[in-house]
C-alpha cells in the first residue's frame, strides 16, 4: 500500500553550501505515494506533472518524513475513535472561527481536542497544494476497520489527482500490516544504501560520518516497535469537553 522509490545514490543532493554533508535523513531522498486496489493517493495530476516537469507523478521529498508521520498515525490508531467523536476527526465537523477573545487560550480541554484531531492527519505542509490525508479507526457492524481518506480542496484541484474526497474502508489489521510492510521495506533499502557507503565511502567533498550513519540506521529501525510499545492514554472526557467548547464557535463554512 505505501510505496516509495529512493533516488539513485549518485543523485542524492547533499545539504549545506561550502561544507556539504549527508546524513540518514537526507539519504532517504526519493518519491512516495499510496497504492490502492483501484487507484492511488498522493498522485499528481497530469497538469501538475507538465507544469513542474516532474520526474515522477509523486511527491519528491525525503521518504523518512512520510514514514515518521505514519508512525504517529499508526500509534493513534491503537484504539478506536468513539462514535460520538467521529465527526470531529473525519472531516465533517467543519472549520471554526477562533473567538476574538482569548478566553479559550490555555484551555486544556480545547488543547486536548485539537491534539487528538491532529493525530489522525498526515502533515504535508511542505508540499504545494497538498491534499488532506487522514485515517481513523472505529467499529462498523461489529468489524474493526480503518477509514483512510484523501481530500482535495476546490482551490487546489488539478495539482493532485483524484476526486474531491475518497474514503477507503479496510480491516484495521490490513492497514497495520501495510505500515509494518512499509517500515520493513524502507529499512531494507536503507540498509543496502548504508552498506554501499561503508564499502565505497562518501562522495568526494561531502562530509558523512559513517559510524554515526550506521548507528542512526540501527536506532531508527526500532522506532515503530518503540512507538507501539508506548501506552496511548486518551482522556476522552476531556476531549469531549473540548469539542463541546469548539462546537459553539462560528463555522467558517456555514451549512444549512
Amino acid at each position: 500500500m505505501f510505496r516509495f522509490e529512493l533516488r539513485p545514490l549518485a543523485d542524492v543532493p547533499p545539504w549545506g553550501g561550502e561544507r556539504p554533508k549527508l546524513h540518514w535523513f537526507g539519504l532517504t531522498s526519493g518519491w512516495y505515494w499510496v497504492e490502492l486496489p483501484d487507484g492511488e493517493f498522493l498522485r499528481y495530476h497530469d497538469d501538475a506533472v507538465r507544469r513542474w516537469a516532474l520526474e515522477r507523478p509523486y511527491p519528491s521529498y525525503y521518504v523518512v518524513r512520510f514514514w515518521e508521520d505514519l508512525l504517529v498515525l499508526r500509534w493513534a490508531l491503537e484504539e478506536p475513535v468513539p462514535e460520538d467523536l467521529l465527526s470531529f476527526v473525519d472531516g465533517s465537523f467543519g472549520a471554526r472561527e477562533f473567538p476574538e477573545d482569548d478566553d479559550w487560550m490555555g484551555d486544556d480541554r480545547v488543547d486536548a481536542a485539537f491534539d487528538l484531531k491532529s493525530d489522525y492527519l498526515v502533515d504535508f505542509g511542505y508540499l504545494t497544494d497538498s491534499p488532506i490525508l487522514r485515517a481513523w479507526r472505529h467499529t462498523v457492524d461489529g468489524r474493526d476497520v480503518v477509514v483512510f481518506s484523501q481530500e482535495i480542496r476546490p482551490a487546489e484541484e488539478r495539482t493532485f489527482d483524484g476526486p474531491a474526497r475518497r474514503d477507503v474502508v479496510m480491516p484495521a489489521v490490513e492497514f497495520f500490516a501495510a505500515v509494518e510492510d512499509f517500515d520493513r521495506r524502507l529499512f531494507s533499502a536503507m540498509d543496502e544504501r548504508v552498506a554501499e557507503l561503508e564499502r565505497c565511502g562518501p562522495p568526494a567533498g561531502v562530509d558523512l560520518d559513517l559510524g554515526q550513519l550506521r548507528a542512526e540506521h540501527r536506532q531508527r529501525s526500532t522506532w515503530l516497535a518503540q512507538r507501539l510499545a508506548a501506552p496511548r492514554q486518551v482522556d476522552w472526557a476531556k476531549v469531549r469537553a473540548g469539542v463541546a467548547v469548539v462546537s459553539a464557535w462560528e463555522r467558517v463554512d456555514p451549512r444549512p
